[in-house]
């Protein structure tokens, strides 16, 4: 597990400096104890302003290239950047007991900006579900970047927002049974299996299946 942690921390790093990333958290499983020998590791990105799609693109093709990109078929120990938000509106679209728990044992990695005091003011509406953030300590960088996208930045997410829109509607964990798909401005997120279904279910001793096994999925573009 201590080998993991050093994999997570450097990635956050190095996926930290790419092109549009603002700021990497740890996420899932890992932060929260419960991981597996097989298990993934979950990264929550935040976007600089206006470059969400640009942010997703350059993680993922660097994954890919590198062979660290999570798969269904092969994930032990692999990253899944399955969720980004945009640092000008840092409040979680979908506000339920399952993201207050999942989002409260967030771990920032990396934040040159400073963004997770903010995360947590953007996100006070957890405290009705009984979970409550931890006070964390973050080292910041001595770093100045541009948060305003050129226009020549702007071309280049818009054409990056195309691709992967295109890429997206074509693949089959699209419409899969349970999946948990959002697609805004200012946030992605990707949860091709039901988690959240099967928590709260799990919460309230609910049969699990008589879950709702229809894919959720929210475009507002």
């Amino acid at each position: 597990m201590e080998k993991i942690q050093r994999k997570a921390n450097r990635w956050a790093q190095i996926i930290g400096h790419l092109p549009g990333v603002a700021a990497v958290f740890l996420s899932g499983s890992m932060v929260q104890g419960i991981s597996k020998p097989t298990s993934d590791i979950d990264f929550f990105i935040i976007a600089i302003p206006g470059r969400i799609w640009t942010a997703r693109f350059f993680t993922n093709l660097l994954l890919k290239l590198t062979s660290n990109l999570a798969k269904p078929a092969y994930h032990r120990a692999r990253i899944c950047p399955n969720h980004f938000i945009s640092a000008q509106n840092l409040e979680i679209v979908e506000q339920d007991a399952y993201s207050a728990h999942l989002f409260t044992h967030n771990l920032p990695l990396y934040d040159p900006y400073d963004l997770w005091p903010k995360f947590i003011e953007s996100n006070s509406w957890v405290n009705a579900f009984g979970e409550a953030f931890p006070i964390v300590v973050t080292l910041n960088e001595n770093q100045s970047k541009n948060t305003v996208p050129s226009k020549k930045i702007n071309f280049i997410e818009t054409t990056l927002r195309f691709l992967q829109i295109f890429k997206i509607r074509r693949n089959p964990d699209f419409k899969k049974p349970g999946a948990k798909i959002i697609l805004k401005a200012d946030e992605l997120r990707f949860h091709p299996d039901p988690k959240n279904q099967y928590w709260e279910a799990k919460q309230k001793n609910v049969d699990l299946g008589k879950l709702n096994r229809q894919a959720d999925v929210e475009i507002t573009l």
